[in-house]
């Protein structure tokens, strides 16, 4: 199961770095880990530097995407913004030429749900969702 998790996370990613890049974002980093936990993807656009925290759930036979289980949204919960912000000051701290460079940061998540042949049924961007 863990290896399956693994593998549907990569997945996400991918395609929210797609998106992101499509928008025109530019990509700095991914999976970045700290003891306070990871950032799925680092990216900026127009000066401010972007963490992004990725959830994506697929849809089950009858056309539910594990609703019984939340919405991609529901899994970001405080607790998790607060360990994404953690891990984003973790990694400020010890980049100093990007905290030099970009004088503002925001923390967005990406929600995506997928079909079950993997094609993309819907993709939402939320920004600054602790603001």
């Amino acid at each position: 199961m863990k290896q399956f998790n693994y593998t549907k996370g990569k997945l996400g990613e991918k395609i929210a770095a797609g998106y992101l890049k499509k928008k025109g974002y530019c990509i700095i980093k991914s999976n970045y880990r700290t003891r306070f936990g990871e950032l799925d993807i680092i990216a900026s656009i127009d000066k401010i530097l972007v963490f992004v925290e990725v959830k994506l759930k697929t849809l089950l036979p009858a056309g539910r995407a594990g609703i019984d289980f939340g919405t991609p949204e529901e899994m970001i919960n405080p607790r998790k913004l607060r360990q994404i912000q953690n891990t984003a000051e973790m990694f400020l701290l010890q980049e100093n030429i990007l905290r030099a460079k970009f004088k503002q940061y925001r923390i967005d998540a990406i929600c995506i749900v997928l079909n079950q042949d993997t094609s993309i049924e819907q993709i939402k961007h939320y920004e600054n969702i602790t603001g």
